[in-house]
């Protein structure tokens, strides 16, 4: 009787250590996510499928804004200096157009903002570029900005 005992016992033992073994193949990763993330994720029928995808998905291309180093760079966003780019001094209502602008840079992680004399009335050409890469483009000039989307 001590025979089978042990054997069932020894099985037990062995198809629980081929539990934990499959249970623990890959490696356990956890991080925090918002609630209505969360919330999502339980109600998909297989989680681990579902945020293994992902991330190889993103991890396969490089951020457009860090470069796949995983740091942005804080305050890197480089201005023209107006005397130096022989640049018209600009009125008031420019003025503000042109500070909008640099913080619409900043939300875009821009690196620079190029400025060029425009051939319209003391017009400003701009274009907010992340390193070689054109975002936007456009004119401003008083309190009209127009822009273009660049691809």
């Amino acid at each position: 009787m001590s025979g089978s005992g042990s054997r069932g016992c020894s099985s037990a033992l062995t198809a629980q250590h081929l539990y934990s073994i499959l249970l623990y193949m890959k490696t356990r990763v956890t991080f925090r996510v918002a609630d209505d993330i969360a919330e999502a994720l339980r109600d998909l029928p297989n989680q681990t499928h579902f945020v293994e995808m992902v991330l190889r998905e993103a991890l396969g291309m490089t951020c457009p804004v860090c470069g796949g180093e995983g740091r942005v760079q804080g305050g890197a966003l480089q201005l023209p200096n107006f005397k130096a780019a022989a640049l018209p001094t600009p009125d008031r209502e420019t003025a503000l157009q042109l500070r909008a602008l640099v913080h619409l840079a900043r939300q875009l992680a821009a690196t620079n903002v190029d400025l060029s004399p425009s051939d319209g009335g003391g017009a400003l050409g701009f274009a907010l570029r992340r390193h070689d890469d054109v975002l936007l483009a456009g004119e401003v000039c008083g309190s009209a900005t127009s822009m273009r989307a660049v691809h």
